[in-house]
């Protein structure tokens, strides 16, 4: 039963139920009264009810394809909404933990300052080292241009000597790179052009083998191919005149950029290099009354010679007059003699051989040998306390936990010796683990 009838129901039911309605006539009239009733009711019903009317949904704003973000050019990149740029952000965490056997060194072994034995720092055995400053980021960039495509590329690392370790253990970012190519150009800082930066031999400490080649610096070069297997370089790159004082207060004076050139072939025996280096040197006696000029070169060649599949050998050897900082642990590319106002380079040589195994698609190692040697002029002051060579050994064993997991152990001796006849000896053992993205 519908509402409206159940209420002329009840209703019905009420009146005829009041006291005095008895009369016949008085009944049928009430009945009628409330079939009419009924009547109206539903002809109300059956009319159509008014609604407010409902307002349409606002359509949803069109999609700008400048808005969404695609795939970059490179590798792991993504292209800027509303640009051509693609962009790309790497680096790794490293967890470097150390225990020196003999010989304090701290964060990484620079063997050319290794403590001499009988002194307190040769005498500090025994000493741990925790560090997460050699974790780095980097971002590179590509963009289309009418002169071709234009990268770049900057990255930060953290390993400096600030920072107190009471606390925080905080350190500032240290530039590493921050250059940019298009063609055949490059400008900005990153490694020397007279490195060989594919033979170098991987190592868990941070510094790496004594005798190789290590810098970085600004400078501008033009690389281009020769063939389909070689390519030549060449650079104009910062100079430092790194001369050392024997006998006077030695100034050191930048008189013009470095130059370097490079001959390299890739095969499918790995490559070989050649490398040429000349630096213009120059000194005063620290008053600038008296001036004096020399020329340092330098030269070089290095390699990857892949023995099968699972084996290389990497391989450099570096040496020159006037050598010095290009040089991993040879300090001073010239020695300044005050009484007479002379400058002279002086002769220097580095190198290692390593060889890089994989015992199975996880587990790899690399064991190198590498030292220098400085021939250091006499007749320039006391030169007792300065290095004639410097040796050292890595050997590691590291494993790929995951595809951006390294987890590793390492043994690093090493070896300095001076003109005097003393030398010092060190050898630590290093664990890392890094965290690749």
């Amino acid at each position: 039963m519908k509402k409206p009838q159940l209420i002329l129901a009840l209703t019905a039911a009420g009146v005829l139920s009041l006291p005095g309605i008895a009369c016949a006539g008085e009944v049928e009239d009430l009945k009628a009264m409330l079939l009419k009733m009924q009547a109206r009711i539903e002809q109300l019903e059956s009319r159509p009810v008014a609604t407010a009317p409902v307002a349409a949904a606002a359509p949803a704003p069109a999609l700008n394809p400048a808005d969404v973000v695609t795939r970059g050019s490179m590798p792991g990149s993504f292209k800027v909404p509303g640009t051509e740029t693609s962009i790309k952000f790497g680096g790794y965490v490293q967890l470097d933990a150390i225990y020196d056997l003999k010989g304090n060194q701290g964060r990484a072994v620079s063997a050319g300052e290794l403590p001499l034995n009988g002194s307190a720092g040769a005498k500090r055995n025994g000493t741990t080292t925790f560090s997460a400053r050699s974790s780095r980021l980097y971002m590179q960039t590509a963009s289309p241009s009418e002169l071709g495509e234009i990268k770049t590329k900057i990255e930060f690392d953290f390993f400096t000597d600030e920072g107190s370790e009471t606390y925080t253990n905080s350190a500032r970012p240290r530039l590493r790179h921050a250059y940019g190519t298009v063609g055949n150009w490059l400008a900005g800082q990153t490694w020397s052009n007279f490195m060989d930066l594919d033979a170098m031999p991987e190592t868990l400490e941070f510094y790496g083998p004594t005798g190789q080649v290590f810098i970085r610096q600004p400078q501008l070069r033009y690389t281009t191919a020769i063939g389909s297997a070689s390519q030549f370089s060449v650079s104009v790159e910062n100079p430092q005149t790194d001369a050392r004082d024997n006998g006077g207060n030695v100034t050191a004076i930048d008189r013009g950029p470095d130059l370097t050139a490079k001959w390299q072939h890739n095969g499918d025996y790995g490559h070989f290099d050649l490398r040429a280096l000349v630096r213009p040197l120059k000194a005063d006696d620290g008053n600038g009354d008296h001036r004096a000029s020399t020329n340092g070169w330098a030269l070089g060649f290095g390699g990857a010679l892949k023995l099968g599949a699972n084996d290389t050998v990497l391989y450099q050897f570096n040496g020159g007059q006037g050598i010095g900082r290009y040089i991993q642990d040879v300090y001073g590319a010239a020695a300044y003699d005050a009484s007479t106002g002379t400058l002279s380079a002086q002769k220097a040589a580095g190198g290692y051989l390593a060889l890089q195994h994989f015992w199975n698609t996880v587990l790899r190692s690399t064991v190198s040998f590498n030292a220098t040697h400085i021939n250091n002029k006499t007749g320039f002051g006391d030169i007792t306390g300065l290095n004639t060579d410097t040796r050292q050994v890595h050997a590691n064993l590291i494993w790929k936990a995951a595809s951006q997991l390294d987890v590793g152990m390492e043994y690093v001796w090493s070896q300095r010796k001076v003109e005097g006849g003393a030398e010092g000896t060190s050898s630590r053992v290093q664990g890392a683990v890094k965290y690749n993205f």
